[in-house]
This record gives structure tokens, C-alpha cells and sequence, in this order.
């Protein structure tokens, strides 16, 4: 908290702006924060990525992310090279319940397990937060979608912080999810958890989101073209479809209007022909058996009269059996857009049943999400050529839908899922020992995705290096992941004493690991055969300079150390005016 200097002020002045504060009115969050530690590392270092070449999954250049530390030190890196570039970011934070019961003291805050018993348990737990919601809004796109769980321990103090952080307008919802059913007895049982969903910017996202998957969507798409196999009779083909709708349409959910059948497939009628609100166009629809003038809309028609005829001659208009019932546009199965409902009811026993199946019976993570909440939310809210972040990864659910929702879609999606090392304790040294992300993220990730394909991923650590030995301790490979990821290519191990790699547009990135006339020829001499522009990040900038004077030449590490300032500078802008809540939380 910022401290202001009032000694110069006289008696008379000070009792005048104490009367004021007091007559102001203040509304928002508020919480105890000089009592709280702070971020131990706050931008007092810098963070690189170390790549473990043992630990990745398939063969590079690596467009996915698994990155392994403090997702504070993985976030501050990655708004040194993805500032604005995240298009959906979800997070699964500590719920901050104090219970221990899930062999976890508490949650990890400054290298330690923080002590759920503390006076200072919310406010410790905002603190946390509050940085790291920070940083994620830096790294949204304009039009990008930031989704956090949580329940309601800390619903209603994260939604105050989210607004601040967001801004109240850009909230989006509170989805519900039905997750549970309970017979313990209590007060009022608790069976749901919440998705609390923001903008970036709330003017760069579509006014509605819809989603082109669901599971009733794909089993009609099924019926359908098997039906029409077998069935070359239109008649034949509806009544066999008919007789298979009688006995499934109560599953078919939000497609349970869909009854119909003909060679296009199961369709439905809509009533999207009719003008909802003001007038719209009127005009006879002769029927086609009886020729009279169908029944018209109350507000008439939404198209023009051309445009019906051609629906019309076109077959995607449904007549009832005479003029009495009001005309409806055909609309097919594969047409079908749902949308994204404020309640899921989806059994959270799924994320558990899921993880054991995939380490053969054994559960090496607790609580974690199902893949099918996930991809239910990407749906809505994620292009096919997005990047995903979840920086609290935990086993790693939101890459894995992601992987699912591009095997579903055709999409090409990546990821960075950001884990910790945290290790479920039980006072032994083997579980000490562990490690979440690369014993239950990473591996979850190895053995459900494929190695190619879309598949791979670079496994990275976050290094914080303090920067009075930056030059000492920042390593070539470091340097390279940095200005790969900068550049918005894909991370590889750095082969050889000169790092090239020629971008989309032409640009070759180079980056020379010495500064020896050797080193100087090599980059003279690969620029010398690459006809587009060059951009050279040195430790002896005149050197390459004159060596290659159309060359855009930075120099190391001042040009990472100044890009990583940027995080510096946005957490101290963000800081709150207010900062303290006199009496404290103690309970």
C-alpha cells in the first residue's frame, strides 16, 4: 500500500480531510493487505522457461505448453510474449474451504503451505488472487473470455474482485453447475459449485454465443444418415424415423422438436418465417394441396415475397395438412446452435471416474474437473484456432478438453496448462517427492493425446533468476523459448551456436549464442541467403549490426529485461487505492 506523507499538513487541515473521508461513501472490496506478506519474488527478478527436452511429448516445434512452478512466475513471463494474445482463459483457483480432509494443507502462497486457520484466511486468499486476475486480463485478447470455478466460500468476495479487475460490465454470468447429490443431513443441502464468466472488452465479443455441438445433435446426425440408407422411400424413411423418435425423443433434450425426416436429413420446423415484434411483410402462401392462402402471422412475414417463393421452390418450407396452420422454415439437425445455459447439471463424479481410468484405477488428484464441463464451456466460447490458458491446471482437465473439443470440431486450438509442484502430503518422503504437473498433468497429457497431430507439447519450467545474475544464470535455450514465444512462433530445442527461424510473414528471428567472429559470420552468412527481413537478438549488438546493417538488431538481455518490466509496471499500476479494513476478518 502506497504510503502518503501528511507532516506537512497543520491540525486544523488534517481534521478537515478526516471529516471528508468520513462523509465519502465507499463501495467494493476492500481487504487487509498490510498485515498480508506479499509475493515474495514480486518483480524484484526475472522468470525465464527452461525447456526439459526428457519431459516433452513428441517431436518439436512445440505450439502446446505444459509449464511446471508458480503460476505467479509463469504468468509474469508470459505477458513478456503473449500480452493480449490468450483468447479463453479458465481457472479451477483453491476454494480456500480450511478444510485438510484431501491430504493438502491449505494452498501453496510464497513457497509454503499457507494455514487455513488464520485471522487472515480471506484476506491472504485475495491477496493471492488479486496479481494473478490482474496479469490474466493483460494477457486477454480484446474479445477474449476469462471463466473462473468456484463456490461459496469465496463467491461473493471473487466476484468483487473480478469487477474490479474487469470491470462490472464486462461480467457475463454465473453459471450454476449441478454437480452433486447429497444425503448428509444439514440445513440446506449444497449440490452445485459456480463458473463465474467475464470479457475482455464486453463490445469485441458477439452479442450471443451459441455452440454447433451437442450430444443429441451427433446421435440424430447418426439416425439419420443410417436411416436413409436403409430407406429409399420417402414415406418408408419417415415412418421408421417416426417410430425410432416415439421411443428416443425424451433424451433428445433441446432437440426434441426434430420428428421429421427426408433425404437432406432430420430436420424441425421453426418459426423464424414470422415477424416477432413490429410489422412485418404480408402476402398470401398458397398451401399446396387445397391453393388457398395459408394462415398468416400476426406481425406477418420476416422476408420479402421473392425470398419466401424461393424457400418455397427451394422445399424448406413445412405446410401443415391444410391452409389453417401457419407455414414454418425447414431447419435440419445439422443447422442446430444451442445455447449456453445458465444451470449445467452435470455429475462432478465424472472428472474422478475419468482421471482413475486413465492411471489404471488409481486417483493421483483430487477433485478434479470433467473434461465434459469443460468443452461445454469451450464450445461456446472458444474459436477453432484459440489458445487456452489455465494457470491453475491441476491434473490438467482443460487441456485435455481442448484436445477433445479440436478431435470433435476439426479445430486447431493450443494450450498452456501452468501447474504446480505442490505434491499431496501424507508425511512420507516418496509423497514429498511428487510432483503435480509432471507426475499428473504432463503424464495424464502423454497418455491421451497423441504424440503428433496435434498432440506434442514443449514441458517447461519457470526459472525466476534474480537480476543481478541474469547474464550469469540465463541460459541459451532460455533466451531462445523467449524470443520464440515473442514472435508467436513455436518453442524447439536450440541446436547449434545460431538460433534461426523464418516466421509466416517472412521474417527471420535469429539469435547468435556468442560473440565471436565465428558467431558474427554464421548470422552473416544465413542472412546473406534469406532474402526477408531479419530481426537478431545479441550480447554485442554492434557487432551483428554492422555485420548485417538491414538487420533490426536488440540487444540481450537489456531487451528481455526491460519487455518483462512490463509486468512490473502493471501490477504497481493496479494496486488499490484503498487497502486496508479496520477491525480485521477474524472469526
Amino acid at each position: 500500500m502506497p504510503q502518503r506523507d501528511y507532516s506537512h499538513l497543520s491540525a486544523p487541515e488534517l481534521i478537515d480531510l478526516l471529516k471528508q473521508r468520513d462523509a465519502q461513501a465507499h463501495f467494493g472490496l476492500v481487504w487487509e493487505r498490510d498485515q498480508i506478506e506479499k509475493d515474495k519474488h514480486l518483480n524484484d527478478d526475472f522468470v525465464g522457461l527452461e525447456l526439459a527436452t526428457e519431459l516433452c511429448h513428441g517431436q518439436g516445434p512445440y505450439k502446446n505448453l505444459v509449464i511446471e512452478g508458480d503460476n505467479f512466475d509463469a504468468l509474469r513471463h508470459l505477458l513478456m510474449t503473449h500480452a493480449g494474445r490468450m483468447n479463453v482463459i479458465y481457472v479451477d483457483p483453491p476454494y480456500n474451504t480450511g478444510s485438510t480432509a484431501s491430504n493438502r494443507q491449505g494452498w501453496v502462497y510464497n513457497d509454503k503451505f499457507f494455514d487455513p486457520n488464520s485471522r487472515y484466511r480471506h484476506s491472504t486468499w485475495l491477496e493471492f488472487m488479486y496479481p494473478r486476475l490482474q496479469l490474466a486480463c493483460d494477457l486477454l485478447a480484446d474479445d477474449g473470455v476469462f471463466m473462473v470455478s468456484i463456490d461459496d466460500t469465496e463467491l461473493y468476495n471473487l466476484k468483487l474482485l473480478l469487477d474490479r479487475v474487469f470491470g462490472p460490465r464486462n461480467f457475463v454470468a454465473n453459471i450454476v453447475w449441478h454437480n452433486s447429490t447429497s444425503n448428509h443431513p444439514t440445513r440446506v443441502t449444497v449440490e452445485h459449485e459456480y463458473v463465474l464468466i467475464y470479457t475482455k472488452k464486453r463490445d469485441a465479443n458477439p452479442p450471443e454465443w451459441k455452440s454447433a455441438e451437442h450430444p443429441s445433435k451427433a446421435l440424430l446426425l447418426e439416425i439419420g444418415e443410417q436411416l436413409k440408407r436403409e430407406h429409399a422411400d420417402p414415406a418408408a424413411l419417415q415412418q421408421a424415423y417416426t417410430a425410432w423418435y416415439r421411443e428416443n425423443k425424451e433424451f433428445l433434450g433441446p432437440l426434441a422438436d426434430y420428428k421429421f425426416i427426408d433425404k437432406g436429413g432430420v430436420y424441425a420446423g421453426s418459426r423464424s418465417v414470422h415477424k416477432p415484434d413490429a410489422k412485418g411483410y404480408r402476402y398470401g402462401i398458397p398451401h399446396p394441396v387445397t391453393g388457398r392462402a395459408c394462415k398468416m402471422p400476426a406481425n406477418g412475414y420476416r422476408y420479402p415475397e421473392d425470398t419466401m417463393k424461393k424457400l418455397v421452390e427451394g422445399g424448406h418450407i413445412i405446410f401443415g395438412e391444410d391452409e389453417s396452420k401457419i407455414v414454418e422454415l425447414k431447419v435440419y439437425a445439422n443447422e442446430f446452435l444451442t445455447k449456453l445455459p445458465s444451470v449445467i447439471d452435470l455429475d462432478g463424479r465424472k472428472g474422478a471416474n475419468e482421471l482413475k481410468a486413465i492411471f489404471d484405477g488409481v486417483l493421483p488428484f483430487n477433485n478434479p474437473k470433467p473434461t465434459e464441463l469443460m468443452t461445454q464451456l469451450l464450445t461456446f466460447v472458444s474459436k477453432p484456432n484459440d489458445i487456452v490458458l489455465d494457470f491453475f491446471a491441476g491434473s490438467g482437465t482443460t487441456a485435455h478438453a481442448v484436445a477433445k473439443l479440436n478431435a470433435q470440431d476439426g479445430g486447431k486450438r493450443t494450450f498452456i496448462a501452468v501447474s504446480s509442484t505442490e505434491a499431496r502430503l501424507d508425511g512420507t518422503e516418496e509423497e514429498k517427492q511428487k510432483n503435480i504437473c509432471r507426475d499428473v498433468c504432463a503424464q495424464r497429457l502423454r497418455r491421451v493425446l497423441p504424440a503428433d497431430n496435434g498432440g506434442a507439447f514443449a514441458y517447461l519450467r519457470a526459472k525466476p533468476i534474480l537480476r543481478h545474475r541474469l547474464e550469469r544464470e540465463l541460459t541459451n535455450q532460455v533466451v531462445w523459448n523467449a524470443v520464440c514465444l515473442a514472435h508467436q512462433l513455436p518453442i524447439n530445442k536450440l541446436e547449434g551456436p545460431l538460433g534461426w527461424v523464418t516466421a509466416s510473414d517472412g521474417v527471420a528471428i535469429a539469435y547468435p549464442t556468442g560473440t565471436k567472429s565465428a558467431d558474427v559470420a554464421k548470422f552473416a552468412q544465413a542472412a546473406s541467403e534469406h532474402k526477408g527481413p531479419v530481426i537478431c537478438y545479441a550480447w554485442a549488438t554492434p557487432r551483428f549490426a554492422a555485420a548485417v546493417p538491414r538487420a533490426q538488431v536488440f540487444s540481450l538481455p537489456e531487451t528481455l529485461l526491460g519487455n518483462f518490466r512490463k509486468a512490473a509496471v502493471l501490477l504497481a499500476d493496479a494496486e488499490p487505492e484503498q487497502a486496508a479494513v479496520a477491525g480485521g476478518e477474524e472469526e
